[in-house]
């Protein structure tokens, strides 16, 4: 695929498959992101993909309602600026609302099964961290989509995903020398309303410019 239409066709998939992804896919995916450029070489991520049985599970945890907060803080709305809260509340939220009509709570549904995603790709940082390490971990999971994209395989990152972070280190076997930064799930997609959404991006002037 050329890269501008991977860029492109990459979007948020909510509903997948229950088809596995291939293991060397998986590997693929995950070294093309460690290609990222990251400050002074330091590579500071690691990455854990869960499937089959530990994803399962992870699934059932969540899914009984036992909901830990992320070990990231949540992003609140009011701590997004002006133009974060302006994109959510009039394009994201009223925008999937209005698409979605009657079959809302579908999505609901689907982030409590946590998508249903085969795999999830378990993106994780040392516990002593500064903004360029999160800004190196945020360029790692762009190029981890987009490599998988361009592999024919869709994604979604979300909080969701690290809630629990107790049970996820028990049970994926991290120590807590790192913390669960962000999960990324992988898989294909289904022929679910909810992924034919797209949400609507600015136009270039809105956050562009350009000074000679």
């Amino acid at each position: 695929m050329e890269f501008i239409n991977t860029v492109n066709n990459r979007h948020s998939v909510r509903d997948f498959k229950s088809q596995p992804i291939a293991k060397e896919d998986l590997e693929k995916i995950v070294e093309t992101a460690g290609k990222a450029p990251s400050w002074a070489n330091t590579q500071p991520w690691k990455v854990v993909i869960a499937t089959g049985d530990s994803l399962e599970k992870i699934r059932s945890y969540h899914e009984s309602g036992r909901a830990e907060h992320s070990e990231f803080p949540s992003l609140h709305r009011g701590s997004m600026g002006k133009q974060g809260q302006s994109n959510l509340q009039q394009i994201w939220s009223s925008g999937i609302h209005n698409f979605l009509g009657a079959d809302g709570n579908d999505m609901y549904r689907d982030s409590e099964k946590l998508f249903n995603a085969p795999a999830i790709a378990y993106l994780l940082l040392p516990r002593n961290i500064n903004p360029w390490t999160t800004y190196d971990l945020g360029a790692f999971g762009q190029t981890l989509m987009l490599a998988a994209k361009d592999m024919g395989i869709d994604s979604i990152p979300a909080e969701e995903f690290v809630f629990n972070p107790s049970y996820l280190h028990q049970v994926l076997g991290v120590s807590d020398d790192y913390l669960f930064a962000v999960g990324i799930g992988l898989g294909y997609p289904k022929d679910a309303k909810i992924n034919q959404f797209r949400s609507e991006r600015m136009s270039l002037d809105q956050y562009l410019t350009i000074k000679d």
